[in-house]
């Protein structure tokens, strides 16, 4: 039972991730090349989703790829950015 379990996790998570992420690009698309200013209704979903499909696979392991999912779904980058900004503008300050 314990296996069928993360396998039925592991597809729920791995679905949100891909759908969300889909989605993403979709808005992404429509920004770049339509020129529509949609927003994106999920913009971090996606990417949780997928780091914590990768820690139920790997562990803390290789903590690394916890990241990939984040970088992978366009609607973190911009949030990853800004935490990276946060960051330096703290230690400096």
């Amino acid at each position: 039972m314990e296996i069928a379990d993360t396998i039925a996790g592991c597809l729920i998570l791995g679905g949100i991730f891909l759908s969300c992420t889909i989605m993403n690009y979709r808005v992404l698309y429509m920004r770049v090349k339509k020129a529509e200013r949609i927003p994106s209704p999920a913009p971090l979903i996606g990417g949780i989703a997928g780091a914590i499909l990768v820690f139920c696979l790997v562990g803390l392991k290789y903590p690394i790829l916890l990241f990939v999912p984040l970088v992978i779904d366009p609607g973190c980058i911009p949030l990853i950015i800004w935490f990276l900004i946060c960051m330096i503008m703290d230690f400096k300050g």
